[in-house]
């Protein structure tokens, strides 16, 4: 019997699936020699029965062995598991390099309702993400941080997630588990943070699943010689204003800059800035952030590692939106409760600002600009958001009212941070 037949069978039957036999299959699927439909019944056996921790940890360490690993042993990195709005990684990031803790950071592209962090910074002109190894290793030393495309590293990942996405295997959380910490591990960093999003714009919903997932990321991370921790971050309304690649970019700089920021945008971007100074053990985090941002360093860091990528640094103070410019009005008088993050992300994916399926080109000025927050008191007809772009802008528009809750009295909003390990 082949090794993936005997994988399937095992599984099928609630077995556990040794070390080498994992390794097996992985190595077959990534180099062609098991079709599809064979492991697409793996994953489904998977999805319905399971895997121990042990499991999981095996088929991690055999997706991040299966391409190119990089080593970036003193550098601090972070993983968001997605959201709306979710610029953490363009305020974070930049906020933690320019207090001494050099950033490696290989980052993807948005599937889905908004664009991935190489989308967002692709829509500063000239900017790219394609870096070979030396150059992002050279950037690494010289500016502090670098951000590149994830190209080569832990393609076993890279084939099975496109698989669990055709066959309705997405949602099991050993695969999640070992499909990102596989990334990170290949990456290299040895201090990572993970945001782990929960409410209806993320993938997780409660609180608990959110937890449950943060628990395995940080323990998988730590079997695999890194230091790692984890925040459960609200996403039940976007954070920020800003949801589009152009507009979050935007968003991002005004905090940077010190032009103030929504409190929510504000509030993760520092508690995530200081997690990755505590990894990295840099003394007085919190104050180490204030001061990086009160003298203008998180900013210039950032518009150098702009430069160093191909940027026009002259472009972040224009960055280009779409000229089509629609309001949304409130349907009613109330207090903001909040913008429910699932409808506005949706209406951003219409507006162009997503991709509905792999390949699919992004419109980098598209998206939705928010114009009140949560506890802000509005009246019947006030223009509530602005949509950018013209693609399907009606359908867009009614999901942005739809997505606006009211209340009749003001209610202070969730905490940005919702819980951490």
């Amino acid at each position: 019997m082949s090794d993936i037949l005997e994988a399937i069978e095992r599984k099928k039957r609630g077995g556990e699936l040794p070390e080498p036999l994992i390794r097996s299959v992985v190595s077959g699927y990534t180099a062609g020699e098991i079709p599809d439909y064979q492991m697409a019944a793996l994953l489904m056996a998977i999805f319905i029965r399971g895997m121990s921790y042990g499991e999981t940890l095996a088929l991690t360490r055999a997706m991040a062995d299966s391409g190119r690993r990089y080593s970036f042993p003193e550098c601090v990195d972070k993983h968001s598991t997605g959201g709306v709005g979710d610029k953490v990684s363009l305020t974070a990031l930049p906020l933690a390099a320019a207090c001494g803790a050099p950033v490696a950071k290989l980052s993807g592209r948005g599937l889905g309702i908004t664009g991935g962090t190489v989308d967002k910074l692709e829509s500063i002109p000239g900017l790219s993400c394609a870096l070979t190894e030396e150059r992002f290793r050279r950037q690494v030393e010289e500016v502090g941080l670098a951000i590149a495309e994830a190209g080569e590293l832990a393609p076993a990942d890279r084939a099975i997630y496109a698989l669990r996405d055709a066959t309705g295997t997405v949602d099991s959380l050993p695969l999640i588990g070992s499909s990102i910490v596989s990334k990170k591990a290949a990456t290299g960093a040895g201090h990572l943070l993970y945001d782990v999003k929960c409410g209806s714009g993320a993938f997780m919903r409660t609180r608990r699943e959110a937890r449950e997932l943060a628990g395995l990321l940080v323990r998988l991370s730590a079997d695999l010689g890194i230091r790692a921790s984890a925040v459960i971050s609200d996403m039940s309304h976007p954070l920020g204003r800003a949801v589009g690649n152009a507009l979050e970019v935007r968003e991002s700089l005004r905090f940077l800059r010190g032009e103030g920021a929504p409190e929510d945008l504000a509030a993760v971007a520092r508690a995530v800035a200081v997690r990755l100074l505590e990894l990295k053990g840099v003394p007085e985090p919190e104050r180490a952030v204030e001061r990086a941002l009160a003298s203008g360093q998180a900013y210039e860091l950032f518009a150098r590692f702009v430069r160093a990528q191909g940027g026009d640094e002259g472009a972040l103070e224009r960055l280009p939106l779409s000229p089509r410019v629609r309001e949304v009005r409130s349907p009613a008088a109330g207090h903001v409760e909040r913008f429910d993050a699932l409808g506005v992300g949706r209406a951003a994916l219409l507006l162009g600002a997503g991709r509905r399926k792999k390949g699919d080109p992004v419109d980098h000025g598209a998206g939705v600009e928010l114009l009140v927050g949560p506890g802000e008191r509005v009246e019947e007809g006030q223009a509530v958001a602005r949509l950018y772009g013209d693609r399907d802008a009606e359908r867009a528009a009614g999901l942005v009212a739809g997505a606006l809750r009211l209340s009749p009295e003001p209610a202070p909003p969730p905490p940005a941070i919702l819980d951490s390990l």
